[in-house]
């Protein structure tokens, strides 16, 4: 550092100038260079204008079908998570390997038929889960370890908590937007099938016979309230006596918990009517967008590619012969 602090003032200048006139002569051989493309591509214009015609032309026949896909909210009822899991795998695996006497059993055109596969996947609902799975982590934590998962979230989209899903996300791919009208097809197969309509006329039953029972507690709890307000004393004696409702005591506010939520969940047992017409049930709208990808830009991809081969090509051509020729005079 001494030496160079002792150099003359002169070297120094020296120095600073062979470094800008290093920068100048860089910029105008940039200059150049890109002075040289222009007036290339200016002379063989004609050869570039055909290289982009072909490209188009290529890109547009080699341009596949345009595919659709609709993004649906199903509903499952009936504890039926595995077995609507199933049927839809089935009818997935099925399309895959083109069976078109499937697609015929269903009263379809094979040649016609719109959907090409089929996806669901649950939607889980972390609250519910905690509230299902409690406080218990470590549990939780044995079961991330047996499945060899990375975390949690994995975890709760395992066939373990597959029952405790009501609503999952239905993906259906299409071979066009008027697709979307066979994805009744996907339904029928699902719900038409022995097992499921026995599913459906036992669990109407069960879901019938416990909104009445829920009903009646509640009557009970209104009888009991109304007594308590006629008498006050009737609890109290009661309470002495070790009467008890539904495993709980008869205090007064106790009752009042217990119907709140008796009624909570009447109110969410009579919603669900509206969607208990079928083990499985879309809940969504049936929208069909269009799935892109890369092959739709072959239009484009194609002339810029074969343009820039060219470039290269007669660039590296006309690089060879420059030093070809330098190496013979020399």
């Amino acid at each position: 550092m001494s030496d160079h602090y002792n150099q003359p003032a002169s070297q120094q200048e020296m120095d600073l100038s062979d470094i800008f006139s290093l920068i100048g002569r860089f910029i105008k051989n940039c200059i150049y260079f890109i002075f040289r493309i222009v007036d290339f591509i200016i002379r063989k214009w004609w050869i570039i204008l055909l290289l982009i015609v072909a490209g188009i032309a290529l890109g547009y026949f080699t341009k596949g079908a345009s595919s659709y896909e609709a993004n649906l909210l199903l509903k499952t009822n009936f504890k039926s998570q595995s077995y609507v899991y199933t049927a839809i795998n089935q009818f997935n695996n099925n399309l895959a390997e083109g069976d078109t006497d499937f697609v015929t059993s269903l009263g379809k055109d094979p040649s016609t038929f719109g959907v090409a596969s089929v996806e669901v996947a649950p939607v889980v609902e972390v609250l519910d889960l905690i509230a299902y799975i409690g406080e218990n982590d470590r549990a939780l934590g044995e079961m991330t370890r047996e499945f060899k998962l990375e975390d949690d979230r994995e975890l709760f989209a395992t066939d373990r908590f597959l029952s405790t899903y009501k609503y999952h996300k239905l993906t259906v791919g299409l071979k066009s937007e008027q697709g979307k009208e066979d994805i009744a097809s996907l339904m029928s197969f699902i719900n038409d099938q022995p097992f499921a309509r026995e599913l459906k006329e036992k669990g109407l039953v069960t879901h019938t016979e416990f909104i009445k029972s829920q009903e009646q507690s509640i009557e009970q709890i209104n009888s009991l309230i109304n007594a308590y307000s006629k008498e006050n004393g009737l609890l109290n004696s009661t309470k002495e006596e070790g009467f008890y409702f539904n495993n709980r005591s008869d205090n007064i506010s106790d009752l009042f918990d217990v119907k709140t939520l008796l009624q909570r969940n009447l109110e969410e047992l009579k919603n669900d009517d509206v969607s208990y017409t079928n083990v499985a049930v879309i809940v969504s709208d049936i929208q069909a967008s269009r799935d892109t990808s890369i092959l739709d830009n072959m239009i484009v991809i194609y002339p810029l590619l074969f343009v820039i081969l060219f470039l290269f090509v007669s660039g590296t051509i006309k690089l060879y012969s420059s030093y070809k020729a330098e190496t013979l005079n020399n």
